[in-house]
């Protein structure tokens, strides 16, 4: 990996991203060091060769065979043989690199492989997103804006079907296709503040359809997951997400997948039966594209949904079609943060026994720290066993990251269920009526407001929303939530509420 750059050099972070993703920072470090080691004891009298520093490891006084001899490099390559043959390796993310460099290879060798030895369909068929590096200057902003690139195409391959070329600095390989999505990143030093100018666009247009700027102090560059950067790269992601279905390369059935499942997206935030049914009719659409674990999770999401907006009363059906998706989902997922994510969370909200889900959301927010939903998932978990005041820092932390999109109302129920668990209605409140008021048909978020305003004393606001409730659930009663244990109010249920104050709803 250290020659294939140009001076054999690459920055930590991103040798960890590549060979240990599925572990927490502290851990990938830990096992980069240790890997160092190894490799110095291998390298005997050359062991200098390999020079480290706080942020980089560099391999000096080297050539490679395909410097050294390309013409029978060239000719291995064409009968059939591949670059870094043999490589056991089975990190999701060293796995893409290595796809990735074998087309850079080839390419640069002018290879024209047989057709029994060329990739997949399926990867064929992923859209290219591409990182251009503009103008960085050295040291922090370099290192800032390399690192945000790499976040946001890591994070954006969580959720759509896409190859990133670029990241880390690697070489983009020539004669990509025109289709896809390019990022770029211009930088610069001013007064002590790094500042970062990023933007999205269409490659076959050249379209910018998303672009924002961020500043920072020059000593918070090398600490990315705070501050304002975690909500950016979300904003990001879920910018390229909405602009799939405008790519026409996505009107057509290879590189479909990610425009359903943007579609999709659209369509289940809007809570109404109809629509829930739509968006689980363009995820099955999409999985006849791409069978793929995030599409499943998806599904499942769906029918979370459905279960907590009352939108389909089959309970027995909805949990049985959780179970087989989320085995689907996990069977395929490849350590896949937001599958673990959704499918942990559809365990925390629905099971009686959450012991899978609060595994699932531990890993999931160790793996990906700018993914809102695996702080949604974690703050369920905390909540399930207790910790209610460290599950609502998380659950916040997952609004703040989600408050540049339109989903952020998901974000903020949870904190307002949080709260509520922890006895603090006034924060409850507060968060329910950010949900209320991003998403007015969100049913989950009358429900408590209504018992919760009619505790705080204040019967005009709770009268304003059961109308509103009864608009949106017209089989809405007291008696569903006291006498039918599968209706979504256990938590309310458990807080003495509706027993104190369920009364007072006749006279509303």
């Amino acid at each position: 990996m250290l020659c294939q750059t140009p001076d054999r050099r690459r920055a930590r972070r991103w040798l960890e991203s590549r060979l240990w993703s599925d572990r927490g920072p502290e851990q990938a470090s830990g096992s980069l060091r240790q890997c160092l080691m190894e490799i110095r004891k291998a390298l005997g009298d050359e062991a200098h060769r390999l020079e480290t520093d706080r942020g980089t490891v560099r391999l000096t006084g080297v050539t490679t065979d395909l410097e050294q001899d390309r013409k029978a490099a060239g000719r291995a390559l064409q009968s059939g043989r591949e670059f870094l043959e043999g490589i056991d390796i089975t990190d999701q993310a060293f796995v893409d690199w290595l796809r990735e460099e074998r087309a850079r290879v080839e390419s640069q060798l002018g290879i024209s492989r047989p057709e029994s030895v060329r990739m997949p369909v399926a990867h064929v068929a992923r859209l290219p997103f591409v990182i251009r590096l503009g103008a960085l200057p050295p040291g922090a902003v370099q290192f800032a804006g390399q690192a945000l690139a790499d976040a946001i195409g890591r994070l954006l391959t969580e959720f759509a079907h896409i190859n990133v070329y670029g990241s880390g600095g690697a070489p983009i390989p020539a004669g990509l296709p025109r289709e896809g999505i390019a990022l770029h990143v211009e930088g610069a030093e001013i007064r002590d503040r790094v500042h970062l100018l990023l933007s999205l666009s269409a490659k076959a247009t050249g379209h910018i359809f998303w672009s924002q700027s961020v500043a920072m102090p020059l000593a918070q560059a090398e600490f990315l997951e705070t501050g304002d950067l975690p909500p950016l790269v979300f904003q990001a992601v879920n910018a390229a997400l909405a602009h799939f279905p405008r790519l026409s390369e996505c009107l057509d059935r290879p590189c479909r997948a990610n425009a359903l499942i943007a579609s999709a997206l659209r369509e289940m935030f809007t809570y109404d039966g109809e629509r829930l049914r739509i968006a689980d009719q363009l995820l099955v659409e999409a999985a006849e594209i791409a069978d793929s674990a995030r599409i499943h999770a998806f599904r499942v999401l769906v029918r979370q949904i459905m279960r907590v907006e009352q939108t389909d009363t089959d309970h027995a059906r909805l949990n049985a079609e959780i179970d087989e998706l989320s085995r689907k989902a996990l069977e395929r997922s490849k350590g896949n943060p937001l599958v673990l994510s959704l499918v942990g969370l559809a365990r925390l909200m629905i099971d009686e026994n959450p012991e899978t889900g609060v595994i699932l959301a531990r890993d999931a927010l160790a793996l990906s720290p700018y993914n809102a939903h695996c702080h949604l998932a974690q703050a369920a978990a905390l909540s399930r066993v207790g910790e209610h005041g460290e599950a609502l820092e998380v659950a916040r932390r997952g609004a703040e990251i989600a408050a540049r999109t339109a989903h952020v109302h998901w974000w903020e129920a949870l904190a307002g269920l949080v709260a509520l668990r922890g006895g603090d209605y006034r924060t409850a409140i507060a968060h329910y009526e950010a949900a209320h008021s991003r998403a007015p048909g969100f049913r989950s978020a009358m429900r408590h407001l209504l018992f919760l305003y009619l505790a705080e004393g204040k019967r005009e606001k709770a009268a304003r929303v059961y109308r509103g409730l009864l608009r949106a659930e017209p089989e809405f009663s007291l008696e569903r939530i006291l006498h039918e244990p599968s209706y979504p109010a256990v938590a309310l249920r458990n807080s003495g509420l509706v027993d104190r104050f369920g009364h007072e709803i006749a006279t509303l």
